[in-house]
């Protein structure tokens, strides 16, 4: 497989987007691994702070189902996290 073919590539003009609240965007990576299957990085983002990072692997070799795919993982992660409540300090802190 050419050396070029094997890069992740960035979310494209023609992709499919998710439903995103305003103000959220996703960022994707996308691309095949050695053996044809696309695989990737996807980041969502509410404003300036990254909220979710998924790891993608072996989502087929067709682009427009493997980014129906990604999306439906993202809108199915954005529902689940908006229901839960969000208050105080929810960073990670030192081990006592």
């Amino acid at each position: 497989m050419d050396e070029d073919n094997n890069k992740q590539q960035p979310q494209q003009a023609g992709d499919a987007q998710p439903a995103l609240p305003p103000g959220w965007k996703l960022e994707l990576a996308l691309g095949p691994d050695a053996s044809g299957q696309l695989g990737g990085v996807a980041e969502l983002w509410d404003g300036q702070v990254m909220r979710c990072r998924l790891v993608l692997t072996r989502y087929g070799q067709d682009r427009a189902a493997a980014i129906a795919r990604v999306n439906a993982r993202v809108e199915y992660w954005l529902s689940e996290w908006l229901a839960r409540p969000h208050s105080g300090d929810t960073q990670f802190s030192d081990i006592q």
